[in-house]
């Protein structure tokens, strides 16, 4: 008789369950009871906190929330949970009938739960969140960190652009004003004086891949878009300036808010708590701010801020749980190309720090865009890896 022999199974469930030849008129219903889900939910008053615990052992799993919960003396706690999909699709049925904000808990596990990526259409390109995406840097800049100066030339940067699309780019990122530590601020005016020749100069030889302006101000987004750009990349997250803010919203356009403390960058720690969590919490209300006011969900693109107000490790500990971010159901754009957090680490020059960003972007699977310099070398890399997962 042979021994019974118990592993992990770490593949995809729908894999799993083929392999030990389930019924496959059933396959998709019954993944529900197999994929595990850890659920992590803040700001609970204790007496609904007590309720939702007393919920989930009737389900079959348990949920972790503070001990002195049960006593109620604590006025808030957090709550974890770990349960199969459906186990909690039961647990949202059963919350929608209970008192207090256990209801509105409700909506949030079920959206999550059904949450789908509505695609992007921009020209003839549709990004459809399967794969990752690439967005190639172009700095028309003479202070860039990592390439300042090379294409601050119109035709040189033009060239570039073609050279990035050739390798493989899906968007091209065109900023005028360097955000490195102790950058000097410039005036719109001359941020469009930059940028502008070499949006209307690509336009110009019918090139329609989708550009995003790197900018923060309201005059350069709009030139920026009349001349043909289609997407505006920020770096304060639209705080900067509420005239952009306004404008994104008004013309629904696509939009990349990035987290930062500060801008220029600082590498400096501006939370002593969960830095993840604390990021989290700050996409979360903007994005539901930008959503009321008008601006369609699939037109907001999440960025870290990797660097911005974030210190050595802390860039790689948030590195490491991208993933946590998927439930806010937006696409992530990681951008740690060249940044001084890996240069640091491994006392690397700016073109050394290449390798390191095509392996980290490879391995960072909930990222649907990297935001690069060296655009061959990353597309490389996700075509090695994307046969591990």
């Amino acid at each position: 008789m042979e021994n019974i022999v118990v592993k992990t199974a770490d593949r995809d469930v729908l894999k799993e369950l083929n392999s030990v030849k389930f019924d496959i008129s059933y396959i998709g219903e019954a993944s529900k009871k197999y994929n595990g889900r850890v659920f992590k939910i803040f700001n609970l008053k204790p007496h609904e906190a007590n309720i939702l615990k007393q919920l989930c052992l009737s389900l079959g799993f348990d949920c972790a929330v503070s001990r002195e919960t049960v006593m109620c003396k604590c006025e808030y706690t957090n709550a974890l949970i770990f349960a199969s999909e459906c186990q909690l699709n039961n647990l949202v049925v059963k919350l929608q009938n209970q008192p207090f904000r256990l209801n509105e808990l409700a909506d949030q596990i079920e959206k999550i739960l059904n949450s789908r990526m509505i695609p992007l259409k921009i020209n003839n390109y549709t990004f459809d969140w399967k794969r990752p995406y690439i967005m190639g840097i172009l700095n028309v800049t003479p202070n860039s960190f990592s390439d300042g100066g090379i294409y601050y030339n119109q035709d040189n940067a033009f060239n570039h652009a073609v050279k990035l699309i050739n390798n493989g780019a899906d968007i091209i990122d065109i900023g005028g004003e360097s955000t490195k530590p102790e950058a000097i601020e410039i005036s719109a005016y001359e941020e469009i004086s930059r940028i502008l020749p070499v949006i209307e100069l690509i336009r110009k030889n019918s090139i329609d891949i989708p550009i995003s302006v790197d900018t923060r101000h309201y005059e350069t987004a709009k030139a920026a878009i009349e001349a043909g750009a289609d997407i505006i990349n920020d770096v304060s997250g639209l705080d900067y300036d509420e005239n952009l803010y306004n404008y994104v919203v008004e013309n629904n356009l696509p939009v990349v808010i990035m987290h930062s403390d500060s801008v220029p960058a600082k590498s400096n720690d501006f939370t002593k708590s969960d830095i993840v969590e604390e990021i989290y919490f700050s996409f979360f209300n903007k994005i539901n701010k930008l959503t009321t006011s008008g601006l369609d969900r699939k037109n907001i693109i999440i960025d870290t801020g990797f660097g911005f107000g974030k210190a050595g490790d802390s860039n790689f500990e948030l590195l490491c749980r991208m993933n946590e971010f998927k439930s806010l159901n937006v696409p992530i754009l990681a951008g740690i190309s060249r940044k001084s957090f890996i240069r640091n680490a491994f006392n690397l020059s700016v073109e050394e720090a290449d390798i390191p960003t095509a392996l980290y972007s490879a391995m960072s699977k909930c990222v649907n865009i990297h935001r690069v310099h060296n655009v061959k070398l990353v597309k490389q890399f996700l075509k090695y890896t994307e046969k591990l997962y």
